[in-house]
């Protein structure tokens, strides 16, 4: 059972992975200044990325003690425009991908056995591939905009000494590598480097069709319980061009928790605060009636049921996830389906809920948003649609199933 840059269970993929390194610098020295992010900044983050992390993307309490204790540990956080790499400014995406899958015990004993384990495998991946490239990188692209894998992302660039792009690979959080944007838009996701607890380094440097990045990296996974992994070193030239990146994106999960933040001061409602901020949809108010999950292959598959309230009293919802909400049925009608954005906030809390992480009466809301146009395109239609999925759905915008 393996998972990339997603949860199951509570289980933390990569927090561990990013523990225990002293802050370094890469070595840039014409790494771009960027924007300083305060803790108010660094928390509406995290908040707004539970908003556009369709239920996935990790735990947010998690996200929050990872970047607490970056703080308390005196790290840096800064965040840059993509605007304002230099052409020829290398930048990358750092990752962990841990297996579940039992170990033999013949296995645990060989591992046990070696000595000076690796404590931040997905720092020193990030190392190596600058190394393997005879270059230092100039910043890190966010992998996904979810809470503990956005909180991954800017740790590891704080802890590495250098900015954060205010953009990432999705522009929300997603089941797959193939997911990915850069790979969407036609450019090479490797070389790649994979680095493990136990001191293992990998470079792969091609292969003959994306998805096997994944493949690979997730069977040395498999013998090594985790995997730090570097990929996608693209120039800045390429992650200006169009597409290549979902630009902004940081900066709209920010704009989001602090709508949230600043209509809690002031009395307001603050899911409606965020939606208005997110450009977003209400798509229903009611309370959780049951839910389902299993695991497939590591992906955290089920549904959710709700019963409506307020304006949607009598009405009822139906959510399909694969780690992150993929369709929304109400009353029978698909309303909404990825690639556009489906995301869950508890009415108390006013923070997205992670799946599958619900409980019995909860009183939540549902929004859409409105997912970045490149993946209304035919390349990312293609990894990024209902039917890719499984579901007997076809893809319509969000916009033109609503009334």
């Amino acid at each position: 059972m393996l998972v990339r840059r997603h949860f199951l269970q509570g289980l933390v993929v990569a927090a561990g992975a990013l523990g225990g390194c002293a802050s370094a610098s890469s070595g840039q020295s014409s790494t771009p200044s960027g924007r300083g992010l305060t803790a108010e900044n660094l928390d509406d983050i995290l908040i707004g990325s539970s908003y556009l992390g369709c239920g996935g993307g990790g735990s947010l309490a998690e996200a929050r003690e990872l970047i607490r204790s970056d703080l308390a540990n005196g790290h840096v956080f800064s965040l840059i425009g993509v605007d304002q790499l230099a052409d020829d400014d290398r930048v990358a995406c750092p990752y962990a991908l841990a297996s579940l899958a039992p170990v033999s015990e013949d296995m645990q004993a060989r591992l046990d056995r070696i000595e000076n384990k690796i404590e931040a495998p997905t720092l020193d991946a990030f190392r190596l591939l600058e190394r393997h490239m005879g270059t230092p990188f100039s910043g890190v692209i966010m992998g996904e905009i979810g809470p503990l894998s956005l909180a991954e992302g800017l740790s590891c660039a704080a802890r590495l000494g250098i900015p954060s792009l205010d953009a990432d690979t999705v522009g929300r959080a997603t089941p797959e590598i193939n997911q990915h944007s850069v790979r969407v838009a036609g450019h090479p996701l490797t070389p790649a480097a994979g680095v493990t607890y136990f001191g293992d380094e990998v470079v792969l440097q091609g292969v003959q069709d994306p998805s096997r990045e994944e493949d690979i990296f997730r069977a040395l996974s498999v013998v090594s319980q985790l995997v730090g992994v570097a990929d996608a070193p693209i120039t800045g030239a390429v992650a200006k061009s169009e597409g290549a990146l979902v630009k902004g994106s940081v900066s709209l999960a920010m704009a989001i928790g602090a709508a949230v933040r600043e209509a809690r001061a002031s009395g307001a409602d603050p899911i409606e605060a965020a939606r208005a901020a997110g450009d977003g949809y209400e798509l229903f108010t009611g309370e959780v009636t049951g839910f389902t999950w299993r695991d497939e292959d590591g992906f955290l598959v089920g549904d959710l049921t709700l019963s409506g309230t307020d304006r949607f009293e009598g009405q009822s919802m139906l959510l399909d996830y694969k780690n992150e909400h993929l369709v929304a049925r109400r009353n029978g009608d698909v309303i909404a389906t990825c690639p556009d954005l489906i995301t869950v906030i508890d009415r108390q809390t006013c923070e997205g809920v992670n799946n599958p992480d619900f409980v019995e009466g909860q009183a939540v809301v549902v929004l859409g948003m409105k997912c970045d146009p490149l993946w209304r395109r035919d390349a990312g239609l293609e990894v990024f649609h209902p039917r890719y999925f499984g579901y007997d759905v076809d893809y319509v915008p969000i916009e033109q199933r609503l009334p």
